[in-house]
């Protein structure tokens, strides 16, 4: 497009975009223009503006206005139509209250680009592209039409909002194959349905505004930054805000002030000074899932996670960075197993420092389906070469009688172990069921996890407590050990499925079954009192002591 002199400016209507100038830009909008992601979830507390942004972004891309010029409807282009979806069309009946990506495109579209509106049997505006070329179409479409009358053509990007099924998601997705198109979902994660285990927790990408930030560290304790990159192989991006980032409440708090000055309104009326605290006068939830949830643009499933505390940038570290050489041998070491006779086991390998720091430094996945104890004993055989578990656990679940042997797992495991360290394989083991009673454990965890934050890095626990130099117990997590991570991050409560439930009950008191297996075995190590650290000489146990320990030693003065 031909940039304008200043004459050609002060010569042109500018009434057709009143409507699109009238737009105050945020944070969030300018980060949806620079976002290359296939698929883009912006989440929010109410009232952000999320729809105006994503319907605006649109606009931005007819208007030639994208700050990425592949984004940009140009005059060559061949594929010029893209879609929104919604619950319900904007040509049905009842859209006036429902429906709100349509007024929201007419708010903003410059009237000279319309060319063509919707009709009732047509969904589909016809609109001009101002970089030129052949006409271009926004069709409308609704979550309540089969997938397969939304099949077809390719689109240039998709525009969901709210929470769509998800075998809308499984169809759009070929729909961009040609275009190397985009699809963006913008929610407030009330009912997050699918998209907090298939987009969420699967994103590249992380963008989060400072007032997200503050929440999260503040009544979670999740420091995160402004911009996290994950390892994951998913080109997914998440946009977080808070509805304290729209700037409507800016205007609205300024209007106020000035309507206080003329005598307008009294103070005692509106005597709020900040957004902040006009907005926590409006989220008066007794639940703070809900204020979590609808202010902030948190999931529930974050907030029912039970270990808040854990955090992937924090507790995984590098294995080749602090064990290059692997655990010292003089540490305490213990195996676990949380055992089920169908669903695959959960083995874990812990040590614990003389400074009473815990890493888990291995994992096993086995799945009793396609393999036998015997392979399995012989796996974890070759995975503890020649090293010494002082503490071998296993779900006391193992201890029950086989029908088709008349012993029991425990019994089996106890026989295979001894026979292979008497052939030279491994070192032996004594597996005894672990203790199931009590929280002793999960609040042990906890602890460690929480101390682990305060130290920042693994070697670093010698903290000031209430005056004194004390050592504090932490707990690490190996980034070669995935699954363990994992299902710290991923383990939930149990939920309501029935949505008024959720409204009227008060949340359930007990962890669900999926992701816990892991969990258990760090819970049955942290009850058994067995699992402490070894006393040393600390100069006597320098060479078997890896290279972080006493780096960090040195930077304290010893």
């Amino acid at each position: 497009m031909a940039k304008l002199n200043l004459k050609e400016i002060e010569e042109t209507d500018w009434t057709p975009y009143e409507g699109f100038t009238n737009y105050i830009g945020n944070e969030v909008f300018s980060t949806l223009l620079s976002v290359r992601n296939r698929v883009v979830l912006l989440i929010s507390g109410n009232q952000l503006g999320k729809t105006l942004a994503l319907t605006r972004l649109a606009i931005y891309r007819y208007m030639g206005l994208s700050k990425i010029a592949s984004h940009n409807i140009l005059p060559d282009d061949k594929l010029r139509v893209c879609r929104f979806a919604s619950e319900m069309l904007p040509t049905d009946s009842d859209n006036e209250v429902r429906h709100t990506i349509y007024p929201a495109i007419k708010a903003q579209l410059p009237l000279n680009m319309l060319v063509k509106d919707i009709t009732i049997r047509n969904p589909v505006m016809t609109v001009q592209p101002l970089m030129g070329g052949k006409v271009g179409h926004f069709e409308f479409v609704s979550y309540g039409q089969s997938a397969q009358s939304k099949a077809g053509q390719q689109r240039r990007f998709i525009i969901a909002d709210e929470v769509p099924p998800f075998d809308f998601h499984e169809e759009s997705m070929p729909r961009l194959a040609a275009s190397d198109g985009q699809i963006f979902y913008g929610m407030t994660p009330v009912e997050a349905g699918w998209t907090y285990e298939e987009i969420y927790e699967r994103a590249r990408t992380y963008y989060r505004t400072k007032i997200v930030r503050e929440f999260l560290a503040k009544s979670m304790g999740q420091k995160v930054p402004a911009i996290e990159h994950t390892d994951s192989l998913k080109d997914i991006c998440v946009i977080q805000a808070a509805s304290d980032d729209s700037p409507i409440y800016k205007v609205m708090l300024e209007k106020r002030k000035e309507e206080i000055k003329q005598g307008i309104i009294k103070k005692e009326d509106f005597p709020y000074e900040t957004v902040s605290e006009y907005l926590d006068s409006i989220y008066m939830y007794d639940d703070p899932d809900a204020v979590a949830m609808r202010r902030y643009g948190v999931f529930r499933q974050i907030t029912g996670a039970v270990h808040k505390e854990f955090n992937m940038a924090v507790h995984c570290i590098p294995e080749k960075k602090h064990f290059a050489d692997g655990v010292p041998k003089t540490w305490k070491r213990a195996r676990l197993i949380d055992y089920h006779q169908s669903v695959p086991w959960a083995v874990v390998f812990i040590a614990i420092s003389p400074d009473d720091e815990a890493f888990v430094f291995n994992e096993f996945n086995p799945d009793p389906r396609n393999s036998t104890t015997l392979g399995i004993a012989k796996h974890m055989a070759d995975m503890s070469r020649d090293d010494k578990f002082q503490i071998d656990l296993i779900d006391p679940l193992a201890g029950q009688k086989q029908t088709n042997t008349n012993t029991s797992v425990i019994e089996d495991l106890n026989r295979i172990f001894r026979e292979m360290k008497h052939s030279g394989v491994g070192t032996g083991a004594y597996w005894q069921p672990w203790d199931t009673k009590g929280t002793k454990g999960q609040d042990k965890v906890r602890e460690r996890l929480i101390n682990s934050k305060i130290c920042g890095r693994p070697f670093n626990n010698l903290q000031k407590i209430d005056g004194k130099e004390m050592r504090i117990p932490t707990l690490w997590i190996l980034d070669n050990c995935r699954q363990t991570a994992q299902s710290l991050k991923s383990w939930k409560m149990e939920e309501w499925v029935d949505r008024d439930a959720l409204i009227t009950k008060d949340q359930k008191d007990k962890p669900q079954s999926k992701w816990s297996h892991f969990n258990m075995c760090l819970e049955a190590i942290f009850k058994d009192s067995r699992f402490a650290p070894l006393k040393h000489d600390w100069m006597s146990q320098k060479r078997d002591l890896p290279k972080a320990y006493f780096n960090s030693r040195a930077g304290m003065g010893r």
